[in-house]
């Protein structure tokens, strides 16, 4: 997302300052509730990203807000209402911090326990404010979110990121982005048994399957490349999902003789069927009820 303009509420500017000030934050969290158009299906994505650059520019003074607003959890700032566009603002001050420093470690780490959030709406404001980042700082970026992925959740926020329109057009190297999707596929790959019904295991698998169809439009050769080293996994979500991938990839334009060589990659590495002689289907159920 683009840097926004300046604020022009000057009653909100004003409460920025007296928050900032007096670390006082009761109207400010409320004027910001009742701006953030939440409940609803999109938060005021260009409020958050405004204030977020008006408390950016108190340096270190905004400090105790900025923690503030990353603190609103679930319990705090519940899913669907008002105040969860409080921890979106935190995200995009954390961003526009970053933006000024991309050393910021700490700023960072704080962005990713926001990516790692069960609720929806923080995750995508953490995407959408990352976006800014990406747009002024491309090739540096994608290095920047290694540490990213070794969690479910931050992971997917982080590769959707890298497959944005702004992070895409900034980037001259994919290099650091094929690594950062070696990774995630290995987090997916590796993962076991019993996280495979969590959100985040789901939420990443998803991510796979549309993430690189979006970056196969900028970088064909690699992406091609790239989905050529994972076909013959033996993981058969994964295997779906790269199924999934090639039909979305042709549904965006890609001609279909792109992806011959992955295919029959595909059905090289699958695993043999069951001989239909010798297969008596599932046997679930098929013994003496048990009272």
């Amino acid at each position: 997302m683009p840097r926004s303009e300046p604020l022009r509420n000057a009653a909100l500017v004003a409460e920025i300052e007296n928050a900032v000030a007096r670390r006082s934050y009761g109207d400010l969290f409320a004027r910001l509730c009742r701006l953030s158009a939440l409940p609803g299906p999109r938060p005021n994505y260009k409020l958050a990203c405004a204030v977020g650059e008006a408390i950016a520019g108190y340096g270190r003074k905004a400090d105790a807000l900025v923690t503030e607003l990353c603190s609103m959890d679930a319990e705090r700032a519940p899913a669907k209402s008002a105040a969860e566009f409080l921890p979106i603002v935190g995200a995009y001050s954390l961003v526009a911090r970053c933006r000024a420093d991309m050393a910021a470690a700490s700023e960072f780490s704080r962005l990713r326990a926001l990516a790692e959030d069960g609720r929806y709406l923080v995750r995508d404001g953490v995407r959408l404010a990352l976006e800014g980042i990406a747009a002024d700082r491309g090739d540096e970026f994608a290095a920047r979110l290694a540490d990213w992925t070794n969690g479910y959740l931050a992971a997917a926020v982080a590769i959707e990121a890298l497959a944005s329109r702004s992070w895409l057009d900034a980037v001259k190297s994919p290099d650091d982005l094929f690594l950062r999707l070696d990774e995630a596929f290995s987090l997916v790959e590796d993962a076991p048994r019993a996280d495979q019904r969590s959100q985040g295991y789901r939420t990443l698998l998803k991510a796979l399957s549309e993430a690189p169809a979006r970056i196969l439009d900028r970088f064909p050769q690699a992406t091609l490349a790239w989905l050529e080293t994972r076909a013959a996994t033996e993981h058969v979500e994964l295997r779906g999902a790269l199924s999934a991938l090639i039909d979305r990839a042709r549904g965006r334009g890609h001609g279909a003789g792109k992806f011959e060589r992955l295919e029959q990659m595909l059905a090289a590495s699958a695993p043999p069927r069951r001989d239909p002689k010798t297969y008596v289907g599932p046997t679930r159920k098929r013994g003496a009820r048990r009272r």
